[in-house]
């Protein structure tokens, strides 16, 4: 667990990496523009599964520390686990499907499926980390301008997925942004579940 733990912060800020990188080519390779085009759309949202995949893993690590440590915010992590995981698998029906069945993912009937997987996650995504900024008010080491970028995490990241329609200008601040987000609550997540191991009384019980 305390492995876990100190490894939370550097697995968020390769997740925020990977995100950034990932939304970015998603941007630059549009699709409806050509069909070699929508092939390169398609190939950049397989990418974008390793994004995914390590947001999954950095929310289950979170879950982990918050949990082991008795912090309030608990059931908001596993919200975030859930829709991290929903998110995932509704990239995989869509693109990964469509590369099995050697289809477009527009042409494929799996590409509409995944997306109505993947919307409900990122909408649970976004409260999840509202959430845990609530939770941290009792978490031990964190400040208001941590609480309010664990807040907005969830927020930015929706917005790189609404933005990369636009344009990769567009996309990178909010991209950037979301990455050091990503970073901050991975931080604090690592900090408070620290502190509250090494008190008698687990910060749970303040507010479970």
């Amino acid at each position: 667990m305390d492995t876990e733990r100190r490894a939370l912060p550097v697995l968020a800020m390769i997740t925020g990496l990977a995100w950034m990188g990932a939304v970015l080519l998603v941007s630059a390779n549009l699709k409806d523009i050509s069909p070699a085009g929508d092939l390169a759309y398609d190939r950049a949202n397989r990418v974008h599964t390793l994004a995914l995949v390590l947001l999954l893993a950095t929310a289950i690590v979170g879950y982990r520390t918050i949990r082991g440590g008795g912090l309030p915010g608990r059931r908001a992590a596993m919200a975030l686990v859930v829709g991290a995981a929903l998110m995932s698998v509704g990239n995989i029906v869509s693109f990964w499907g469509a590369l099995v069945v050697g289809e477009q993912s527009d042409q494929f009937w799996g590409g509409l499926v995944g997306w109505l997987i993947y919307l409900p996650g990122e909408l649970l995504l976004l409260g999840a980390f509202i959430g845990l900024a609530r939770a941290a008010r009792h978490w031990p080491n964190v400040g208001t301008a941590q609480r309010w970028s664990i807040g907005l995490t969830g927020v930015l990241l929706s917005i790189t997925t609404a933005t990369w329609a636009v344009s990769p200008l567009v996309t990178l601040a909010p991209a950037v942004l979301a990455a050091f987000a990503l970073l901050t609550a991975g931080t604090m997540v690592a900090r408070a579940g620290a502190s509250a191991g090494s008190v008698d009384t687990p910060v749970g019980a303040v507010n479970p």
